[in-house]
Parts: structure tokens; sequence; C-alpha cells
């Protein structure tokens, strides 16, 4: 009886929301037929794949006068030298059509800089989307982009965009389409748009010390991408067509000839900064630190040598202020959240040092560097107190990256982070303890490539730390090393694969430290279903293991592809020194087939279906999990997207549920996932999506609502926002473990679940000011709320018993009353306004505010109402910080 309550309303509720999406579906379906926009006719002219794919673009070297940076390509340098390169080709919505469109590119280079210039004439010149957004809207208006392979290896390439409201940004893009946003380099481009005559044009100048290259090759031939976007139509052209089912994105690049006599590769750049904050915080009686105010000051620098054919960056005592915060979470699992990466410096290069299996680890985590200390001194804010700190200073770092002439790529990094101490008052008497000892990182990469079809690599990592304390050697690992090897081999032009990653760690510490090691939620050694191959020995000093993958597929320029890959984390294995690893102890294999078609058809631009399957154990050779995966993917004529998820679990057994306790069986699961959006291109622009998971057996539901916009109001402002509400029911969520008493005849732990109603909510809003591409303000806020109550509990029994009601037991009364209430409600907002102009290029002012607000009670507050009122009274920590930096080229 006990798990039927409120089954009715769930189950009623959940047909509801598939009901209203499936009624959605249609409508956008019927809609869409209507107003499909784009019709095939005989009149389109094609060119063959033959002439469109890969093509060549010969530059030469000029000398003397140079341009001056407007836009308008209307002086000699542009006239008289060079030639102009057309015509484009549309990659969709027609895929290797001519576009009615005309565009024409020219690029010329001398000593110091490559010389862009785009002409992009238009049928409806007035229609020409201007629009400002901040540095890196790279998806923002008509725009041109340009990206080089400067080795010509076919690994990575460095993207520069323009579009028709002069709005730069940049990128570095790899071979598998993976994207680093947060690459700035230190370049110049004007746009200039002639309504008259109808077109617009980009002009780039583009430093070579931006740029990390060979200076002396026998053909002088580089990688060579240039792409135009008109963005009412989302029609996209591609000077060289780079086929949409294609063997790799760099691969597919046209060729720049040429590029012979180019300038050693000496560019120094130093950039200092100084910095000043202000932080109000809330006071705590009697506390010698918190008093309400603070200011620090602080300095440093970044800098980037040019070493043969690699690039040395260095940061001294690097700051952050103006990053972005990361997003609210509420985290009731066993695995660590993982956080994107936003600081620069770490993200410059970094697809040099990744090498995971693409699955659940990856050996280097820069978000390890930095990260808020590892011990807390213990204190009660009534006769004890102590000095907080957010970060581990990062006292220096350095990088050295690079691919020599021979194909080889090489990347070093090595930093460092202080010994951090907190000021502690106990009864009056001040003292310091070591929150955090001194840490050294090391990072360092290799990897060969044999013109775009071998990789061979490897990859080592060593955090170090001095550990003279004993609370910190207790704690603490004392080193930890890994190494991995990668290889990865094309076949039949790139059409079938075998790729393939071995890694090994070994951690070294104290007996306490490694047991603590074996007991963290990566390991759980001591878990009761597993004692017959693992269990926690207290006398290791060491702990060792091994992980990767292997992959076999087809993918490329294919309709039909497919993949089978095995993955392995033997229960040893630990990167979370300076990686990251969700779990250890899994094998498991994976089966993908998928299909994709971008031929126009009826309402539809392109279609993409995919089925997946996998199976997973445990090294004890238990069978944990059985999935299956059918998904479809599709856009319009008229551009709105969706895709729609069905993930059907057969058979699971969860071994991080009960936190080191027995394994559990769950029962047999289906999740369902809808995501739907409207046209990118226009002003307003609408998302919206359902993500479920139900038991089959109804003893767990979990369902999240998400809605989100875009509007830009003219070409200067843009708002955004998100909102997610998710409605949880668990009955069997971990709650935690009574100890046997000493009254107890019984030696064993009980581990407690209890049935659990969540609720939560949250908001994002990002406002976005452009008042010129170098002068912008931004503002971003978001509360947050997450609210659960309890009940119903109840003991692990035969927690891997067939039969649901068997796997528990219901507690006594003696029991309930030695259950620790676990019902709470968090709330949490936080906002930043940053005001930033790049005063010269490379050189900028930032002014930040940042605010936040945050409150866990144990205690459940119902309703979200009740929660803002209590979020929005909550004691507040304001920070204000100007940031200035200056930029010195030698």
């Amino acid at each position: 009886m006990w798990k039927k309550n409120n089954e009715g309303n769930e189950s009623n509720s959940f047909r509801m929301v598939i009901g209203v999406m499936g009624v959605l579906l249609v409508s956008i379906l019927c809609y869409s037929n209507a107003i499909a926009q784009i019709i095939r006719t005989d009149s389109i002219v094609y060119m063959s794949m033959e002439d469109a794919y890969k093509r060549t673009y010969t530059t030469s070297k000029v000398e003397g006068i140079k341009p001056t940076i407007d836009g308008q390509l209307d002086e000699d340098f542009w006239t008289r030298q060079g030639e102009w390169s057309e015509p484009f080709i549309q990659a969709k919505p027609y895929e290797a059509a001519v576009s009615e469109h005309k565009t024409q590119m020219k690029i010329l280079y001398d000593d110091r800089y490559i010389y862009v210039g785009v002409i992009c004439h238009d049928l409806d010149p007035k229609a020409i989307n201007r629009f400002i957004g901040n540095r890196d809207d790279s998806q923002l208006g008509d725009l041109i982009s340009i990206a080089f392979d400067p080795y010509h290896d076919y690994r990575v390439a460095s993207q520069f965009t323009l579009n028709a409201g002069g709005n730069k940004s940049d990128m570095m893009i790899t071979d598998d389409m993976d994207r680093n946003e947060s690459w700035n380099a230190v370049w110049d481009g004007k746009t200039h748009v002639n309504i008259e005559d109808g077109y617009w044009t980009a002009e780039f100048r583009i430093p070579f010390t931006q740029l990390r290259y060979r200076q002396h090759t026998e053909d002088g031939i580089w990688g060579l991408h240039v792409e135009r976007v008109v963005y009412r139509t989302d029609e996209e052209q591609n000077w060289s067509l780079i086929p949409r089912n294609r063997n790799g994105f760099v691969y597919s690049f046209g060729e720049l000839h040429g590029m012979t006599d180019l300038p050693r590769s000496r560019g120094i750049e130093i950039s200092p900064y100084v910095s000043g904050e202000y932080q109000s915080e809330p006071k705590i009686a009697g506390s010698p630190y918190q008093t309400g105010d603070r200011w620090v000051g602080n300095f440093g620098l970044d800098a980037k040598f040019a070493v043969s054919d690699y690039t040395l960056d260095v940061t001294i005592n690097p700051d952050y202020g103006q990053v972005e915060q990361d997003p609210s979470v509420m985290n009731l699992t066993t695995q660590e959240t993982f956080y994107e990466e936003k600081r620069p410096f770490f993200l410059e290069g970094n697809h040099i040092f990744s090498l995971g299996s693409g699955w659940r680890d990856n050996m280097f985590y820069s978000r390890r560097l930095g990260t808020m200390p590892s011990y807390s001194p213990d204190v009660d804010n009534e006769t004890s107190f102590t000095q907080t700190e957010k970060n581990v200073p990062i006292l220096g770092a350095l990088k050295q990256t690079g691919t020599n002439q021979y194909g080889l790529t090489v990347g070093l990094m090595q930093s460092f982070t202080a010994r951090a101490s907190a000021k502690v008052t106990r009864n009056g008497e001040e003292s310091k303890e070591v929150v955090e000892p001194f840490t050294n990182y090391t990072v360092a990469r290799v990897q060969k490539n044999w013109e775009g079809n071998t990789l061979l690599g490897g990859m080592i990592t060593s955090t170090n730390r001095i550990l003279n304390e004993e609370h910190l050697e207790d704690l603490l690992v004392k080193d930890a090393f890994t190494a991995g090897i990668d290889f990865t081999q094309y076949f039949n032009n790139r059409l079938y694969y075998i790729d393939a990653k071995a890694m090994f760690s070994t951690l070294q510490g104290s007996a306490e430290a490694i047991t603590r090691r074996q007991r963290n939620s990566v390991h759980f050694y001591q878990r009761e279903s597993a004692q017959d191959y693992l269990g926690v020995d207290p006398n290791r000093t060491s702990l060792d293991g091994t992980g990767g993958y292997v992959e076999i597929g087809r993918k490329g320029n294919s309709r039909w592809n497919f993949s089978e890959s095995f993955n392995w984390a033997s229960p040893g294995f630990d990167l979370n020194d300076v990686g990251y690893l969700g779990r250890a102890d899994e094998l498991a294999n994976e089966t993908s087939v998928s299909y994709q078609d971008n031929t126009p058809w009826f309402i539809f631009r392109s279609n993409e279906f995919e089925f997946e399957q996998e199976n997973a154990w445990n090294y004890g050779g238990d069978l944990i999990e059985n999935v299956f995966q059918l998904s479809w993917e599709a856009m319009t004529k008229n551009r709105f997207e969706w895709s729609i998820r069905e993930e059907l679990v057969i058979n699971k057994t969860d071994s991080r549920m009960l936190r080191g306790g027995p394994d559990m069986r769950l029962e047999p699961s289906l999740s369902t996932s809808v995501d739907f959006n409207t046209d990118r291109g226009k002003a307003l622009y609408l998302n919206m999506g359902y993500g479920g998971e139900h038991s089959l057996n109804n003893d767990m539901s979990e369902n999240a609502l998400f809605a989100g916009f875009s509007y830009r109001i003219g070409n200067h402002v843009r708002l955004s926002g998100d909102f997610n509400y998710e409605w949880n029911r668990n009955d069997l969520q971990y709650v935690g473990v009574l100890r046997p008493d000493v009254t107890s005849s019984s030696s064993a732990s009980t581990y407690i679940m209890g049935r659990m109603h969540q609720k939560t909510y949250g908001i994002t809003l990002r406002a976005q000011v452009s008042i010129t591409p170098d002068i912008s303000i931004q503002f971003y806020g978001a509360p947050f709320t997450s609210i659960a109550k309890y009940d119903e509990f109840k003991a692990a029994a035969d927690t891997k018993s067939s039969v649901y009601e068997e796997r528990f037991r219901l507690l006594t009364d003696e029991e309930n009353g030695r259950v620790r209430n676990p019902n709470f409600s968090f709330n949490e907002f936080r906002s930043n306004l940053v005001a930033r102009w790049e005063y010269l290029p490379g050189s900028t002012l930032y002014f930040v505010w940042e605010h936040t607000m945050t409150n866990e009670d144990e205690a459940y507050r119902s309703g979200w109402g009740n929660n803002l009122d209590r979020m929005f009274g909550l004691p507040s920590v304001n920070t204000f910080m100007v940031k200035l930096n200056y930029r010195f080229t030698m």
C-alpha cells in the first residue's frame, strides 16, 4: 500500500505532459508543411562534387603600402593585387548548389600579417543582419569565417569570424568538431555595408604571431576553409565544399598554396594586469575575520613566446574574477559534478591535452587546479572562527604547445599551487592551520600524425604534494601518476577507423590516505557485494589500475554509419588528482548504428536516426546494465528542429546507491526526452523540451520540463532566458546508515532508504548590450531552488532479489526514531554584471559586480513562492572588482 500513494496523480501528470508534447509535435509538423519556404526547382545550378571538394587557392606575398582596416576594400592594395576566388557553393540547404548570393574572396600576406577580403553580394541588401553581440558570439548575424590549418595535418584549425555588424569571434576547432570558443587571438577586422550597391564587405588582418605554423615548408600548403552564412535564410556557403556526411571537418578543408616565404615565429606578448576588489559579506558575531567587508588588491601577468615551432604560454598569479560563475546544481548522486573550464589560460590548446576513453574519464581536468582547499578547520562560529578561502592560489603555470614540420605535436604544462593556510581563532587565541599543501602539477602530451590517417600518441601526468602536516597526510595522496597511449587509424579514404586508448594510474600515500581513497565513491572497495574480489586493505600505501577503450566503426561520407566499442576501468583506476573519473570497477560494450539523410524531402531539410545498445559488467563478473536507445533528430525546411530519444533499461544493478552497502537491483525503466526549437535565425528564438525516466514498477519517476528564449532587439541588445522545473519521486532514495548501538546484538550496519518527493526550480536570465563590438555590458542572474521531503523509511534487505518487495523492509518504530530527518530546502541566487571595454587589441578594462545568496535549511519549505521570499531575504555576498590589463608586443 505504501508504494501506491500519489500514483494516480503522478501517472496522470506524466500522461498529460506526453499528451501536450504529442499535440505540440503534430502541430509543428503541420505548421512546417504549411509554411515551408524552400522549394527545390529545376533552376538551381549545381557544381559537381569533384569540382566543389578540396579546391585550391594560390596566394602571394605583397610588399609596400599597407591597407587601412576599415572594411571597404576600395584601396589599390585590394584592387590591383591578387586574384578573387569564386564561386562559393552551398553546403545547405542544397548541397553543392551555386548560390544566388554571390561571394568573392581574396587572400594576401606580408612579413607580419595575413589579409583576407570578402565581398558578399545580397539580393535583398536591406535584410542583411548586422547584429552586434559580445566577443565570440559567432552565430549572430550574417557572417564570414576563415579557418587555417597551418600545419596541414588535418588535426585542428584556427578560425576567425566577422559578422556584418563588425562583431569578432575566434575559436580553435578540431577535426572531430570540438570547439574551443574561449580561445581569444589578437587581430583586426572591420566590415562595411553598401545597401545601394547590394553587398557588404569584410576585411581581416591576422598577425602571424597569433598562428602556429612551420616557417619553412617545401610545398607551402595550408589547409583553408572559408564560409559565409546568410542568417535570415540559414544559407551556408563554402568556398571549398565540406560535405555534410564528411570524413572529418579539418580533413575536408581546401588548400591554400603559396605560403612559402613566411616570417620567423618571433612573437613575444606580455600582458600584465592589476585588479582591485571590495567584498561585502554577512558579519559573524565575535569573528575577527567575517567583519562585513574587506579589500583585496592583486597583480600578475600573462606572457606568450614563440619558440621555434612551438608557443610557450606563461601565467603568474592569474586572476579570473571576470569569468562567469558556475551554474547551481543539486546533486544527490555519488558522482562528482563535472564543471566546464572557463579560464582562458587553461582553454588555449586544451585539445592537445585531451586523452580519455570518450566514455566517463579524461587524464587532464584543469578544474583541479585552483579549486577549493581540501581541508576545512573545525569551527562552530560561536567560540571558534576561521578565515574562509574560496580558491587555492595558483602561483604560476607555463604551457608549451605546437606541432613541428614532421607532424609531431607536443604539449607540456607545469603548474604550481600555493601552500595555503587559514587563520583560526579559538577562545580568543589565533593560530594558523594549513588547508592545502604546496602542489606541483605536470602534464605532458605527444602525438605523431601521418597525413591525417594515422595518429599515435602518449601522455603522462604527475601530481606531487609536500605533506608536512599530519591532518593533510591522512587526507591527501602524496604522489599520483598516470600514463596513457592512444592510436587512431583510418581506412578507405577515412570511411572506416580503429580508435584505441589505454591508461594506467598509480597513487602513493599514507595508509590512511589510501584507505580513504579506497572507500570513496569512485571505488567503494567496502561494498558488501564486492567482498569476493575487493575489500578495503587498511595497510595499503598504493593503489593502481588501468582503463581505456577500443572502438571500430564507419563514419563520414556515408548515410549509414556504425560503431562497436569496448570500455574498461579497473577497480583501482583513479585519475582524480589532476584528471576526471566518474567511477571505476566497470566494463562495457556499446553498439551504435545511425542513418543520416540531408536531402530535402517533404517538409524536412534533414533527418538522422540512431540505434544504440550498451551492456555493462563489474569486475566480479556480474551483469549490471542492459540499455537500448532509439533517437530521431530532424530539421524542417523552415528550420524548426527537434530531437526525440527513447531509452529502455531492462536490467540495472546500482553498486553506488547505498554508498558502500550492498548492490541494489533496480526495476526496468523507460526514459523519454523531447527537444524542440524554432528558427534560430529569427529575432525571437524559442526552445522547449521534456525529459523523464519512469520505472515500469512505478517506484521511481523523474520529470523535467525546460523552456527558453532568445530575443534580439535592434542590432545592439539581446535578451535570453531559461526556465527549468523538475518533479521527482523515488521510493528507494538513499538516506543514510544506522550503525549498531552498544545494546545491539548485531554488528551489521543498516542502510536506510526513504520515499522522496523532490521539486527543483531554476531560472537563468542573461542580458547583453553591445554598444560597439569592443564595448559591452553583460548581466547573468540565476535563482535556484530545490526542495525535498521524505517518508516511509525502509532498510535494505535482500537487495538483489528478483522480487521487488524482498529488497527492503519497513523500519521498526525504534529504528524510525534514530533516522535523522533528511528533508531540505536549498535556495541560491547567483548573478554577475560585467562591463568590458577592449580599448586596444588584446588590452581590456573590466568592471564586475558579483552577487551571491545561498542557504540550506534542514526542513521542507513547500512551494517556489515561499522559497523565493526566503531566498531574497538571505544575507548576501557582494563583490565589486575592477581589472585592467595591457598587451605589449615585441
